[in-house]
């Protein structure tokens, strides 16, 4: 793995009337590599822990098509991560009770504890980022984003 290294200023100046765009764009790839390094000693890695955090965010029993959906992937490209985890033991598929041909997913045990350390690292990672940002702040940026994951959510539905 790379050692992390200092960025080269951007002139920002080139596309004035998206700087949001490139900022979030930015910020996301920072952050998913920071969070990514700190799995790591942990045995975890961003890509096994998004399906799992979205389960957990999720009504219990979801289906693979829900999941999908919800982590906005293509339903095949989950099938690998899924039988990974699946072979790990972190969540286990269940026939539905109408639909033979449906499976839920469910986290197990080992699973959700996978899920408690990953938020343990995720929110020490936050609050490292947020200390010195005045806590009206970080709630106006966490709603400004809600507000545009929802609207987004909205156009894409």
């Amino acid at each position: 793995m790379t050692e992390p290294r200092d960025p080269p200023a951007l002139d920002e100046t080139c596309f004035p009337d998206m700087l949001l765009t490139l900022r979030v764009m930015r910020l996301a790839m920072l952050w998913r590599t920071r969070l990514d390094r700190a799995l790591r000693p942990h045995g975890m890695t961003l890509a096994i822990m998004r399906p799992l955090t979205y389960l957990t965010m999720l009504p219990d029993g979801a289906t693979q098509s829900s999941l999908a959906a919800a982590m906005d992937v293509d339903c095949s490209a989950l099938v690998r991560v899924l039988d990974l985890l699946e072979k790990q033991g972190l969540l286990a598929r269940q026939p539905d009770t109408h639909d033979r041909r449906v499976k839920r997913l469910l986290l197990t045990p080992a699973g959700q504890a996978r899920c408690d350390m990953f938020h343990q690292i995720a929110a020490g990672l936050e609050r490292e980022d947020c200390q010195d940002i005045p806590p009206a702040q970080v709630k106006m940026v966490r709603e400004l984003l809600a507000g545009l994951l929802a609207r987004r959510s909205h156009h894409d539905a």
